[in-house]
């Protein structure tokens, strides 16, 4: 499928700030099932942007500000390709994931991580090991797990906050995407499965529902689904949100352990001003035959660089979008 993805990120503060430093993680990876076209990163005030890959391989676009400012615009255009998931072997068997040298490759996703954390016989342990107890290959395990989360969880805007924990979000029984993201997670890895975090965009108006095949551009936020590690197959995603198959309508953004690994916008501010954020994607097909790029568009360097993370200083303050 070819899409073209625009994600606009309007900033306003209440004063002026006289610095702001921003992470952006809002370009595509580059891998089998998805190439990315074309990239564009435009920002307001104009500034240079330094791009870069962080520790679990995410394109992170680094935008500072040294001016006084009272808003902060960021735009990043997208073209993309995209192809069709695998689906993982049916017959792998649930033993295969006792394998030592299988754990000790995947230990970072099998781990409790900040948003991600449980206790052996905690609620979330307890129920993952009661709706996998009967699952003899690892595809029945996950689609148990994805069915449990599915049944504890209805979808409600606005129901929680970033940094809920799981236990929190069982008693309240009600998420977002990365919410079901995060119990699923949470889930697998208390059943030894390595699991992480998928941070995206889905060509679909309804994200609860398998998308709607007939629609040629949708307006929408962006989406979090999750990966699997399947012995002999490798990643596997699953979408817990909706139920349905991760295809040609996913684009994946990066995988880490949990949705701190890959937030869309994370950044500081200098000044006492509070910040209000409006975010929008707008996602819509790309004709077959493609006109010649625009002068503007990029390609994603391919050397990777790394840079410190961003520090704390004082009268900085947080802004994260979600």
């Amino acid at each position: 499928m070819k899409l073209d993805i625009r994600y606009r990120m309007h900033f306003r503060y209440s004063e002026p700030v006289r610095e702001s430093q921003n992470e952006v993680r809002v370009r595509p990876r580059d891998d089998e099932t998805q190439r990315v076209v074309s990239f564009r990163l435009t920002n307001e005030p104009p500034t240079k942007v330094l791009s870069a890959f962080d520790y679990w391989g995410t394109a992170v676009e680094q935008v500072g500000v040294r001016i006084a400012h009272t808003a902060l615009e960021l735009t990043a255009e997208t073209s993309v390709d995209t192809l069709p998931r695998p689906a993982p072997p049916p017959d792998t068997p649930v033993e295969a994931l006792a394998d030592p040298d299988f754990r000790a490759r995947h230990f970072e996703f099998l781990d409790p991580s900040p948003h991600v954390d449980w206790q052996t016989g905690d609620s979330v342990a307890a129920r993952a090991a009661a709706a996998t107890h009967s699952a003899r290959s690892v595809p029945d395990l996950l689609a148990a797990v994805v069915a449990e989360v599915r049944g504890a969880l209805r979808y409600e805007s606005g129901a929680t906050d970033i940094g809920v924990s799981l236990e929190e979000l069982l008693a309240g029984g009600a998420g977002v995407c990365q919410d079901f993201a995060h119990l699923a997670i949470g889930m697998l890895r208390s059943v030894g499965v390595p699991a992480r975090y998928v941070s995206g965009y889905l060509f679909a108006a309804d994200e609860t529902a398998a998308g709607d095949e007939t629609a040629e551009m949708v307006s929408v936020q962006t989406h979090a689904w999750i990966e699997a590690a399947v012995p002999g197959a490798g990643w596997c995603a699953f979408d817990p949100t909706n139920g349905g198959t991760v295809g040609e309508r996913h684009v994946v953004i990066g995988c880490a352990r949990d949705y701190g690994d890959v937030p869309p916008v994370r950044g500081v501010f200098m000044g006492g001003a509070t910040a209000e954020v409006e975010a929008e994607v707008v996602i819509g097909k790309r004709p077959a035959v493609e006109p010649a790029p625009s002068p503007g568009a990029r390609s994603w360097p391919r050397a990777v660089t790394q840079g410190p993370p961003l520090g704390s200083r004082p009268q900085q303050h947080q802004q994260q979008q979600q």
